[in-house]
């Protein structure tokens, strides 16, 4: 059996290798659900802390999950696989957010703020208020607030202006504006013209009869539990600096190369020409009032592009069933860097990068939330209708007055409002369908007549962000739509003057529920992911794949899923001419019981913690070393029937950890079985095609072969005395040739050059062979 694999060649300036001098091997790839952060670009995270900044925190999908309590709700895999990442070992990892092609980032309006744009000399308006959105599409930011606030500097004769400085002129009633064209004195930008006029007409504009200042807003972003996020002195005209107005998302920062910024907004347009100025013409000097996301009449599931959990969600949408080892590859590179119009990979396929540092360090896959039940979309149930009613004044049970007490009885403030909902709950917090119109009703009572109620809603107990949502005489109503998470409700009467105390807070859990896990989960779309990512480890050669099976999966369903992987295994070995296809994946089983990081306990499949072990051990003991009996830091229990399966790696709980008791990959070849000795290929691999670059564009004769041999020796050699390989000195552990005499002369005469690499694994198995070729410009290494 043999395999071969053809890639280009370019020139780096590659300094000697550090440390150990081995490529990384301690780097995995997660591919899944997050709340927030670019679409199907791989992100480099170094810490919990560098993920939740980039991603977001726990992601709510919907209500059940096959094997959980049908209360509790399923949640997106990825961010506690990270968190378990880290946890158990690793340093560093890339980050694949996937999403459907609904996903949508929640709008803002920025009322007050009028676009106005110069064509032809003339200023005209522009349209309507400017919107900005969230930097990246999902839900995550329906809770986020906006406000801004105006500033302004008085200016005096000699006072030195900027290049996209915003003036405005006062005089009484009359107000001018004007964009500075560029860096010059007040005087001369104020004799020139070019002036706005939005109530018309026009006129001189001097220091001595006009108040003339330099004006420029401030931006506020905050959430409910955190730091409000303060955006100052951002700029109103073409050419000034700070300007979030056309601002690219996440997912456009992260193609232009450029740093992620924590500012949460970004432009909804992009900037309109050269000449634009802003006209803050109603925002005032303090931040308010603050406005809420603009409501979407889409369900959390559609704006988070998961309302269709299918295969598609995690693969790119070109790639075909078809597609195997090289002829994977050569598609790969047709669309990044070949096609009309190159593009990165999308999905777990995005791995393979686009000559960035993905491809160059990552060697582990996991594609965490493929292990899904999938959901679908209920009846919605029936909106609730929360009260809130006027109580009447207690009656009066003071003794009667003598006939000398004429003085009036002292005003009585009005009793505190009290809530109750329809349908009616039994106890507190209130139970509420979140993307749905909730009424909210002010009920009267015959015997208060003249008052009026205040309600007021708020994301913090405290009601420190409260925001009133009405203030009407009772018997009116509103519509209101909160979106998921925990609420607040408060109110208090008004009557001739007095006012009462406020009522006993209303605490509100609004949840999506119009969406379900499916009871009975369809596997062919676990089976078709897991298959495609291991036909992509098959092809790269330098990936592997760490795959789990359903949290309610019994024996016969686990083996089903293996027998499925090892016939596509089989159907791309023969169809690609590939061989150990199976080889490239390990199967682990059952879950995790872990703590999240909102402090709840939910189960999750293992590949997180399992792969923070793995980088541990790459790093430390070497690539091809196995976890052993180490505990999984951050397991408190597992979940999920255990079996004794072939191709199945079992967790088990001893003496109260848990552990990872095998570490075999799908493969039925003994040689392959070993997950350490896979490992191991894919670090020579990658140390053929390093040190085959460094030699690639020498020249081609004796001595070329003589710094290969050298070279792949003293690599060789520092492998073997780490316990790589089986021997106890070089002749038993490896073995190196080059082609010499005749057969080097026919070598060079087709413009070719050969190394011949065998290794004996520390696993007792017979010798394994790597073929290092170069031919023109192209490497080819081929395993046998």
């Amino acid at each position: 059996m043999r395999w071969q694999v053809s890639f280009g060649v370019r020139i780096v300036d590659d300094p000697s290798p550090a440390g150990d001098g081995l490529p990384p091997m301690d780097v995995p790839v997660f591919v899944g659900f997050a709340a927030r952060g670019p679409v199907n670009r791989p992100v480099a995270i170094e810490g919990s802390e560098g993920f939740a900044a980039a991603f977001g925190g726990v992601l709510d999908l919907v209500q059940g999950g096959v094997g959980v309590d049908p209360a509790e709700r399923l949640v997106a895999h990825l961010q506690p696989a990270v968190e378990a990442f880290f946890g158990n070992g690793g340093r560093r990892c890339f980050v694949i957010r996937v999403a459907g092609k609904r996903a949508c980032s929640a709008q803002f309006d920025m009322a007050g703020l009028n676009l106005w744009v110069c064509k032809a000399g003339v200023w005209k308006e522009g349209g309507l208020d400017l919107q900005l959105k969230a930097s990246s599409p999902g839900t995550w930011a329906d809770r986020l607030e906006t406000a801004s606030r105006l500033r302004s500097d008085a200016l005096r004769d000699g006072a030195s202006l900027l290049r996209g400085d915003l003036l405005r002129a006062r005089r009484g009633s009359v107000t001018a504006w004007k964009r500075v064209a560029g860096d010059s004195p007040l005087a001369p930008a104020l004799a020139a013209d070019e002036w706005i006029w939005p109530a018309g007409g026009a006129t001189t504009i001097t220091t001595a009869d006009w108040l003339i200042e330099r004006v420029r807003l401030d931006l506020a972003v905050r959430e409910s539990g955190q730091a409000t996020q303060l955006r100052e002195a951002c700029g109103l005209a073409s050419g000034a600096a700070n300007q979030p107005w056309w601002e690219a998302d996440a997912d456009a920062r992260f193609d232009a190369g450029l740093e992620p910024v924590p500012w949460q907004l970004a432009g909804v347009t992009a900037e309109p020409g050269s000449d634009w100025v802003l006209l803050p013409v109603g925002i005032g000097t303090d931040f308010g009032p603050w406005r809420a996301a603009r409501p979407s009449r889409l369900s959390s599931l559609e704006r988070n592009g998961l309302d269709r959990f299918e295969a598609g969600l995690f693969l790119d949408p070109d790639w075909t069933e078809r597609l195997h080892g090289s002829a994977l590859l050569d598609w790969a590179a047709q669309v990044r860097f070949f096609a009309p119009k190159p593009r990165r990979l999308q999905g777990l396929h995005g791995a393979l990068g686009r000559d960035d540092a993905c491809a160059k360090e990552a060697s582990w896959i996991s594609v965490t939330d493929a292990v899904h039940p999938g959901w679908r979309l209920d009846a919605p149930e029936p909106a609730k209708e929360l009260h809130c009613q006027v109580v009447s004044d207690p009656v009066c049970d003071c003794p009667p007055g003598t006939f000398d007490d004429c003085a009036p009885p002292p005003p009585v403030p009005p009793q505190p409002p009290r809530w109750f909902s329809v349908p009616s709950t039994d106890a507190p917090p209130v139970m509420l369908p979140a993307d749905t119109d909730l009424a909210l009703r002010l009920l009267p009572q015959a015997a208060t007549p003249g008052v009026t109620l205040e309600v007021q809603r708020a994301a913090r107990p405290d009601f420190t962000d409260a925001v009133e949502l009405i203030r009407a005489a009772p018997a009116a109503s509103i519509s209101l739509r909160l979106v998921a998470g925990a609420w607040w409700l408060r109110a208090r009467a008004h009557r001739a003057g007095l006012v009462s105390a406020w009522s006993e807070p209303l605490a509100l859990d609004v949840r999506a529920v119009a969406w379900r896990a499916l009871a009975s989960p369809d596997a062919s779309v676990l089976v078709t992911v897991n298959a495609a990512l291991m036909n992509l480890c098959a092809a790269s050669r330098e990936h592997f794949a760490l795959l789990a099976a359903p949290l309610s999966a019994a024996a016969p369903e686990v083996a089903a899923q293996i027998k499925a992987l090892r016939d596509d295994a089989a159907g791309s070995d023969s169809g690609s001419g590939t061989v150990a296809t199976a080889s490239f994946a390990a199967l682990h089983h059952p879950w995790l019981l872990q703590t999240d990081s909102d402090a709840r306990l939910r189960p999750h499949p293992p590949q997180g913690a399992l792969l923070g072990q793995f980088a541990r051990r790459s790093r430390t003991r070497g690539a091809w070393s196995a976890p052993g009996a180490d505990a999984l830091a951050g397991a408190v229990a597992l979940r999920g029937a255990g079996a004794e399966l072939d191709g199945l790696n079992p967790l088990q709980l001893r003496d109260g950890a848990v552990v990872s008791v095998q570490a075999q990959t799908l493969s039925l070849d003994a040689d392959w079985q070993a997950l350490g000795v896979r490992r191991l290929f894919n670090l020579l691999r990658r140390l053929c095609r390093r040190e085959g670059e460094r030699f690639v564009f020498e020249p081609n004769d004796g001595a070329l072969r003589r710094g290969l041999e050298r070279s792949f020796d003293a690599l060789l050699h520092r492998l073997m005395q780490r316990g790589a390989f089986r021997g106890g000195d070089a002749a038993s552990s490896y073995l190196i040739r080059t082609a010499a005499g005749a057969d080097a002369a026919g070598e060079i005469e087709r413009g070719e050059c050969s190394v011949l690499i065998q290794v004996a694994p520390s696993r007792p198995m017979r010798f394994l062979t790597l073929h290092l070729r170069r031919s023109g410009e192209q490497l080819l290494i081929e395993e046998r």
